[in-house]
């Protein structure tokens, strides 16, 4: 469905205005205000260095680093994975404004992902009324009383049970008026022979997904039974329209307040772990859906807390892809902490036995990650014989030449020589020898991008900038201010301009868009990626102080440079010798079109 179907651009252009741009970012990342323009480190992408702008004199960002950008709505598509249409809904509803009504034929427009989200809630509910009200639930549910669970923790994370049958919630589904098409792209179906289809999750306790705003986007199930017959102790919902794994964090709706309150979460394993933990006061604990952490959900993490504190069973905590997610994390800007249970241990049974003080005392007990990597490399270690000793040396030192701060390296010296009983002198001195080899590659790897890079500029001439930025602030210009187009069109043409601005003009300069017929959401439907970040970027770049008739005289300036050009072509062609009279005589007529044109001008 075209995403303006269905409120006008009145509407639409209304909602954006209303919504302060610096407000609704400040609410994902901290932002600093610079001249007119606020910078903050990019959500979309890691980065030491601030290079994500914000013009509020606009109601644009752009990130130099990454090439995101855009307006208010395209800011929350981004950053809370919705659509357009819910992203429209959700400022609305951050400013007060009611959504306009829709006819008939519009609600029958509604995109797959409102529907896949009406399904999805529907199979829940489904899940829990057999959990909670039918006989054939009965063992699913002695199951959760068995764990420690009871009727307030079955209702609070929506707990349910799918029965062994093959068609039950396919059956109601279809009779509720779901098309077979769309619970496949659930994920809630097999399919089988002969065009058949049969329940994906059976004989199961089922863990409904959430996304942060609560609404139910995925299933995970865990079997009653042998895993023979059913499968996969723990079976979870594919990747669908509405639920990507890498995106999303168990009990992230529950939690988001308290992590908030609290600046940290605790990140667990499983379901079960989660459910435990809330029901015992940790109210900020979350689940990665996945050990291996990704980027995805250390950035919506970021958003919420400073602070990390990873609650792993011992041999899941040590393992190399669970080592890279914790890297991510912490690249990400995230202090990470790991709690340290004993072998064969894990929250859910921990919490179960021991209780909330016992869970205290571990978080409180938590390693950073440097030492907790430094406890792996030594783990079940024979550091008396020599080559092992020098192997566990040398992956210690690797790992503490990345510390760049000097006194934090020391700290970490003194432990890793305490640990190891290496002579801390000598670990110091590999250490300090790698630290000082990985800097003189990084600086000779910076020194040579800096060449790149000035080989670049020594390439341009210093008008050909000057002349770039003048086209960019009449694009600017042109696409922020409709009053103007008509006359910058007088002006110029896509002819005036150069690159990429040549490119992006080639779509302004229409009739269509001149006379405001066509919305410049339209018209950006049809940019590529390349051109659509340089509307942002060049948007966020904008100097709004102009006043209008400075820019019609930079769009003099333009246009009188593209005439001076092609004076200077036909001046070599008249210097040639050989040219018939017909041609010699149209040169001489474009000539002197063009020397009207540029002595009007001036």
């Amino acid at each position: 469905m075209d995403k303006l179907a269905r409120y006008s651009d009145d509407f639409i252009n209304e909602v954006k205005e209303n919504v302060d741009i610096v407000d609704l970012v400040s609410d994902y990342l901290e932002l600093e205000k610079t001249g007119n323009r606020y910078k903050g480190l990019c959500p979309f992408h890691s980065e030491k260095t601030p290079s994500f702008f914000v013009n509020p004199d606009n109601n644009f960002y752009h990130c130099f680093g990454c090439g995101a950008g855009g307006d208010t709505i395209n800011f929350v598509m981004e950053i809370e994975n919705l659509t357009f249409v819910e992203s429209l809904k959700m400022l609305a509803e951050r400013t007060g404004m009611e959504l306009p009504d829709m006819s008939n034929q519009q609600r029958q427009q509604y995109k797959v992902r409102e529907q896949l989200f009406s399904l999805n809630n529907l199979a829940a509910r489904f899940y829990n009324y057999l959990l909670t009200e039918t006989e054939m639930g009965k063992a699913a549910y002695n199951y959760l009383e068995e764990r420690g669970f009871n009727e307030a923790d079955i209702e609070e994370f929506n707990l349910g049970f799918a029965a062994d049958e093959w068609q039950l919630l396919l059956n109601f589904l279809q009779k509720k008026g779901f098309s077979i098409d769309l619970i496949k792209k659930a994920g809630l179906i097999s399919e089988g022979k002969n065009n058949s289809h049969y329940d994906k999750f059976r004989n199961r306790v089922i863990f409904p997904i959430f996304n942060n705003r609560g609404e139910v986007i995925a299933f995970g199930g865990r079997i009653l039974e042998s895993e023979d017959k059913y499968g996969p102790k723990y079976l979870n919902s594919p990747e669908t329209p509405i639920f990507s794994k890498k995106k999303n964090l168990y009990g992230l709706h529950l939690a988001k307040d308290s992590i908030r309150e609290q600046n940290s979460c605790i990140i667990m394993e499983g379901y079960t772990d989660v459910i435990q933990a809330h029901k015992n006061g940790f109210k900020n604990s979350i689940a990665s859906l996945g050990t291996a952490f990704t980027e995805e959900q250390a950035k919506l993490i970021k958003r919420y807390a400073e602070n990390a504190y990873i609650a792993y069973d011992a041999d899941t905590a040590g393992n190399k892809a669970t080592l890279r997610g914790l890297d991510i994390l912490s690249r990400t800007g995230i202090n990470v902490k790991v709690i340290q249970l004993q072998e064969g241990s894990d929250p859910d049974q921990l919490l179960k036995d021991e209780g909330e003080e016992a869970f205290n005392n571990l978080i409180e007990d938590a390693v950073n990650l440097i030492d907790f990597k430094i406890n792996m490399i030594i783990k079940n270690k024979n550091l008396s014989e020599p080559g092992v000793r020098k192997k566990v040396l040398r992956s210690i030192v690797e790992l503490l030449s990345e510390v760049e701060d000097n006194l934090e390296r020391e700290i970490y010296i003194e432990r890793a020589a305490a640990k190891t009983k290496f002579k801390a002198d000598v670990l110091a001195e590999e250490v300090e020898k790698e630290f000082r080899q990985i800097k003189s590659r990084n600086y000779q790897r910076n020194r040579e991008k800096q060449n790149k890079q000035s080989e670049k500029e020594f390439d341009l001439y210093s008008q050909l900038s000057y002349y770039q930025k003048v086209e960019e602030e009449i694009l600017a210009h042109y696409i922020s201010n409709p009053a103007l187009r008509e006359e910058l069109a007088a002006r110029l043409s896509k002819n005036d301009f150069n690159g990429r601005t040549a490119q992006l003009a080639g779509h302004l300069f229409k009739g269509s868009v001149i006379s405001n017929s066509v919305q410049l959401d339209k018209v950006k439907d049809n940019l590529g990626d390349e051109l659509l970040s340089y509307w942002s970027e060049i948007l966020v770049k904008q100097d709004n102080f102009l006043s209008r008739d400075h820019i019609l005289e930079l769009a003099d300036y333009l246009s009188s440079k593209r005439i001076s050009r092609n004076k200077k072509k036909l001046c070599s062609l008249l210097s040639r010798k050989e040219l018939s009279l017909d041609k010699l005589n149209r040169i001489l007529l474009t000539f002197y079109s063009l020397n009207y044109n540029i002595e009007r001008r001036d």
